[in-house]
C-alpha cells in the first residue's frame, strides 16, 4: 500500500497533449500535486480541475508541478481539455492497461473501475507527503492543499526508486 513516508511509484503515461510524462522528469526538482479524478466531463472534479488551471500561477511560485491521471483515454482526456480552454497542465491516461497506476498508488475503485478522487502531495525527493481520498468533492478544499504544500520540505537527498 501506498502511504504517506512512502516513496512515491514512478510512472510514464500519456498527456492529454499526446506527450510522455515521466514523474521523474519532476523528482529532485519540483513538488507534486497528483490528483486522481474519476472520469472527464463530471461535475465536481470539472470545477476542481478549472480551478487547478486558474491558480497555477500560485502553484508555480511554490514550485509545484499539477498533474491529473483518470482512467480515461487521452481522446477523451483532450476533448475534456478543450471543452474547460485548454487545461495548461498535464491530464495523463491511466487507460491501458486499465487503471495501472492507479491500482499501484491504491487509489483505484475495482467496483467502478475508475480512480478514486484523491489527492497525493510528494515532495521533491520523491516522498509522499498527504494522500487523501475524497468520498464527495465537497470535502475538497483548496486551502487545505496550498497549506500541507507550503509545509512540505525536503528532508533527505532525492534517489531514483529505478521504475
Amino acid at each position: 500500500m501506498v502511504n504517506i513516508g512512502d516513496l512515491a511509484p514512478t510512472f510514464n503515461l500519456k498527456s492529454h497533449d499526446n506527450q510522455d510524462i515521466y514523474l521523474n522528469k519532476y523528482l529532485g526538482q519540483k513538488k507534486i500535486l497528483l490528483f486522481f479524478y474519476i472520469y472527464s466531463f463530471t461535475e465536481g472534479w470539472t470545477l476542481q480541475i478549472s480551478q487547478f488551471r486558474q491558480m497555477l500561477p500560485e502553484f508555480q511560485e511554490i514550485d509545484t508541478q499539477v498533474l491529473g491521471i483518470s482512467t480515461d483515454p487521452s481522446p477523451s482526456q483532450k476533448a475534456f481539455s478543450i471543452s474547460l480552454g485548454n487545461i495548461n497542465y498535464p491530464l495523463l491516461s491511466d487507460f491501458h492497461p486499465k487503471g495501472k497506476i492507479s491500482k499501484i498508488y491504491k487509489v483505484y475503485d475495482y467496483n467502478k473501475g475508475t480512480s478514486k478522487r484523491s489527492i497525493l502531495l510528494i515532495n521533491k525527493n520523491g516522498i509522499i507527503k498527504f494522500k487523501r481520498i475524497y468520498s464527495d468533492i465537497s470535502e475538497f478544499k483548496i486551502n487545505t492543499i496550498f497549506n500541507e504544500l507550503n509545509n512540505i520540505t525536503s528532508s533527505t537527498l532525492f534517489r531514483n526508486s529505478g521504475a
